[in-house]
């Protein structure tokens, strides 16, 4: 895996290489559930192989990050990790993106935030082939979530760019070109939502480890529909929700002990159920995304 880090000043350097972080224990995962959502198409399950007849559909997997510790107010809002139920959480939802026919990715674009990096490094321990794909840390994934209405057209304009980027550093280093034909998308609400909602005209809701797949099909028979083209309003395109996947664990026991990386009681912007609420504890005006 080539792992970057691109975030604005106020974060990091730009492009500094992100070192190996250790991995969670992994968590054995729950009995599966239904999908949330519309019924998955029948080629879902399966990643086409080189010789289905079928051009291979770009795909954009809309992962909000999973359950984050409150009770520290020490920390500030970007450094909160996830609690000890998050990281099941972001286990067992892997395994079901796993089963749904989703989780290899050609490219990660992942907020800079401990919680999102705590999340993918979550389901890259149940799901090794997560680490082979190119992997992008960015503070703008952070900061966009927050406002109203720009994530959608941020999250164009990365995936277009990082899409190129990762195919030509493939080339660069003597390897074959790998097309870039699913992303994985890990960051915050609203704006995660408000994006997912946007691409596909539906409304979308994520709660946290939920992930919203969504496809667009090839519209060429040789499959070289690109994502700009994709992206492009004035284009044939059209992005189709395939489904939210969820964790399907229980919500965790508000009554347990809370200390920071635990579940336990809620504590602002938590309301105790697993699922960080947007404009409660903040306040719809709050500068945090969730």
């Amino acid at each position: 895996m080539t792992a970057f880090a691109v975030t604005s000043p106020a974060f990091a350097h730009l492009g500094a290489r992100v070192p190996p972080r250790p991995r969670p224990r992994a968590t054995a995962a729950p009995p599966r559930r239904a999908r949330v959502g519309k019924p998955a198409k029948a080629s879902a399950g399966a990643e086409p192989s080189s010789s289905a007849s079928a051009p291979r559909p770009l795909r954009m997997i809309v992962l909000r990050h999973s359950d984050s510790c409150t009770e520290d107010a020490s920390l500030k809002d970007h450094d909160r990790p996830l609690t000890a139920w998050g990281r099941s959480a972001a286990a067992a939802l892997c395994e079901r993106v796993v089963d749904a026919g989703w989780a290899d990715p050609d490219l990660v674009l992942c907020s800079a935030s401990t919680r999102s990096r705590e999340t993918l490094a979550a389901m890259q321990a149940v799901h090794a082939p997560l680490r082979d794909a190119t992997t992008v840390f960015m503070g703008s994934l952070y900061a966009v979530a927050a406002m109203d209405g720009v994530t959608a057209d941020h999250l164009k304009e990365t995936i277009v760019e990082w899409a190129a980027k990762a195919e030509n550093e493939k080339t660069d280093e003597g390897g074959a070109a790998r097309a870039v034909r699913c992303v994985l998308l890990v960051g915050h609400n609203k704006g995660w939502e408000e994006a997912a909602s946007d691409f596909t005209g539906e409304r979308v809701s994520l709660r946290v480890a939920n992930a919203a797949l969504i496809e667009c099909a090839s519209d060429d028979d040789d499959g070289s529909l690109t994502w700009a083209r994709a992206f492009d309003s004035s284009g044939p395109a059209g992005w189709t929700l395939n489904g939210v996947e969820t964790h399907g664990l229980p919500d965790p026991d508000p009554a347990s002990e809370a200390g920071p990386g635990d579940g336990g009681e809620a504590g602002p912007g938590d309301d105790g159920s697993g699922d960080e609420a947007w404009g409660e504890g903040r306040g719809e005006g709050s500068p945090f995304p969730a």
